[in-house]
């Protein structure tokens, strides 16, 4: 519509303002502002054939606040949740204010986009036991041991597990900024070790 605009107000058309505004619905000022415009970018209305180029009659750029959401941005704040466990347990609040501390003004919800956009939600700590490096070793072990066991092997197993209530431990937790795949990293992991003053149930099936 610009270029239409700049070519009929032209002196190869040579329409005034008010009949653009009649053929195109354009309001006159506009029309004079988008000449204006275009011969202030270098358009020359009296040189044959007609040129008029993009540049000369687009929008330009618009100021306005910087974007936050760009790769840098999002580096930042992915680091800062993947520092540590009590990182993936802050609020999109708790990081903004930390960022805004070391020079980047970014609000609560530009963090709670960058981090959704990433692939990030606020989930439960995966719970798993304690384990030290004999037990891991052991572990190990045993699965290398048994990796070629076939099905009718693994039938004559019974699997046993066990479960415990302690007293006076509370079983929630503060839920943590994880992706998908990152479950058992260790600031994912909340480890419970064996107490005291629990009760242990126990359970076991068999494939029959």
């Amino acid at each position: 519509m610009r270029a239409l605009i700049v070519t009929l107000k032209s002196p190869v058309v040579g329409l005034s303002s008010a009949d653009i505004f009649a053929q195109t619905g354009v309001s006159v000022s506009t029309v004079n502002r988008i000449y204006a415009r275009a011969i202030e970018r270098g358009f020359e209305p009296n040189i044959r054939p007609l040129i008029i180029k993009d540049e000369w009659v687009e929008d330009a750029p618009r100021s306005g606040r910087p974007r936050k959401h760009t790769p840098e941005n999002t580096e930042k704040v992915i680091a800062k949740v993947r520092k540590d466990r009590y990182g993936r347990e802050k609020s999109c609040a708790d990081l903004a204010g930390e960022l805004s501390a070391e020079g980047l003004d970014i609000l609560a919800i530009t963090i709670w986009r960058i981090l959704k956009l990433a692939g990030f939600n606020k989930t439960k700590l995966t719970r798993k036991p304690g384990l030290t490096k004999k037990i891991k070793e052991e572990r190990l072990k045993w699965c290398l041991d048994y990796k070629d066991w076939t099905l009718e092997d693994w039938k004559r197993v019974i699997w046993s597990d066990e479960t415990s209530v302690v007293l006076l431990y509370r079983r929630g937790g503060y839920p943590i900024w994880r992706k998908a795949d990152e479950r058992f990293l260790k600031s994912c992991i909340r480890e419970r070790w064996k107490g005291y003053s629990e009760f242990m149930f126990w359970g076991c099936f068999s494939y029959d």
